[in-house]
């Protein structure tokens, strides 16, 4: 692996994104139009699925609770669950990619102009698996905290905070409960990235929900805003540069709540305090809360081929995976990397002095896959997943 050099197709060093001074002076604005009737009514219903393979299952036979007041129950059959199953799930090749896109280094964000614009949300209280890096090191999906944990918890309640949401995976879809979560964020009508370790790689009956501004356990923009998972995509290679996925969504919630851009990263930035992490991390609210840490620098960027490892010490640890980082832009949210791990250097160290003496102490820091291979695979998803 070596570092990114600088190409000519890259973005320029005047297209840097906000500060933190430069976005304290954007102000909340309210919607210009009301939400078409059809999404503000699916938006406010909540409607239940039941997924019953073969011919023995027969809805009409409800009945009434004998035990408890109000209740209906149902004899699920053999295989069934509550739950939309996923149909296709795929490692994509990195050249198959590319073939069947327009070249390009970034994706636009887009905000309907029924959604309130609120890049100050109001803010709340704070109530093992392994891979290999690109250049061998272990990668432990989130790393922990540096120091105190910075993260604030906020009540997502407009763009582009309700974008981001937390992802459920069954990867056996007749269970009734999910066997774990993650956080990802709607980059286009009908697709959200992830990380890829998120996803329920290998498992025939597999299952994923995408619960946007989930808060509580439900989404904050209504009961109804859900939606399966009917398809993932992801990349071959399992190094943590290239630990990202792009999910389809049966409901195509982007074009009712907005997604966000996003940006190959350009090493131009690296030290500038930009960016920003957002997800629901099990050590902050219980996971049931959104959470965010703003205005940290990437220190490094790695490149892997077309992939791209962003470091950085903004506090991450496990449900941040797939959460994006990503910085303001004037006309939007650009996502550089989704959230995928931490790295343990077991044999690399870097050697400090002090006034007295030297000590080598090991160099962890928290990990996102990026570079053009995450715009790429969301270019892919946008041209052939509508």
């Amino acid at each position: 692996m070596q570092k990114k050099m600088k190409s000519p197709g890259r973005v320029s060093l005047n297209e840097i994104p906000m500060g933190p001074d430069e976005y304290l002076t954007l102000e909340n604005s309210v919607a210009t139009q009301r939400m078409p009737k059809e999404l503000a009514t699916m938006h406010s219903a909540r409607r239940g699925i039941i997924h019953a393979p073969g011919r023995d299952f027969n809805p009409s036979k409800i009945v009434k609770s004998q035990d408890v007041p109000d209740t209906w129950e149902f004899d699920l059959p053999s295989g069934g669950g509550l739950v939309l199953p996923g149909h296709n799930s795929e490692r994509a090749n990195v050249a198959d990619v590319k073939k069947q896109i327009r070249a390009g280094t970034h994706t636009k964000p887009f905000r309907p102009e029924w959604i309130d614009y609120t890049p100050h949300p109001k803010l709340g209280s704070r109530s093992q698996r392994f891979m290999r890096r690109s250049k061998g090191q272990w990668v432990r999906p989130h790393y922990g905290v540096f120091g105190t944990d910075d993260r604030q918890v906020y009540f997502p309640s407009g763009y582009p905070w309700s974008c981001i949401g937390r992802i459920f995976v069954w990867n056996d879809f007749s269970r009734p409960s999910p066997a774990w979560s993650g956080s990802g964020v709607l980059v286009g009508g009908r697709l959200v990235l992830t990380a890829g370790h998120v996803c329920p790689w290998g498992s025939s009956n597999w299952a994923m929900q995408f619960i946007p501004a989930s808060f509580d356990g439900v989404s904050a923009l209504g009961s109804g805003v859900v939606s399966w998972v009917s398809d993932f995509r992801g990349y071959k290679d399992p190094v943590s540069a290239w630990d990202m996925a792009v999910l389809r969504l049966y409901t195509p919630l982007g074009n009712s709540l907005g997604y966000f851009g996003a940006k190959t990263y350009d090493s131009d930035w690296e030290g500038g305090n930009y960016w920003t992490l957002a997800g629901y991390p099990g050590m902050v609210a219980g996971g049931t809360r959104p959470s965010r840490q703003m205005w940290f620098p990437i220190v490094d960027d790695d490149s892997d081929d077309d992939a791209d490892e962003l470091e950085y010490y903004a506090d991450q640890t496990p449900g941040d995976s797939g959460g994006p980082v990503f910085g303001f832009w004037n006309d939007g949210p650009y996502a550089v990397g989704t959230a995928s791990g931490g790295e343990i250097t077991l044999e690399g160290f870097s050697y400090i002095t002090g006034p007295l003496f030297g000590i080598w102490v090991p160099e962890d820091d928290n990990v996102a896959a990026g570079g053009a291979a995450m715009v790429n695979l969301i270019r892919w998803a946008r041209s052939n997943w509508p």
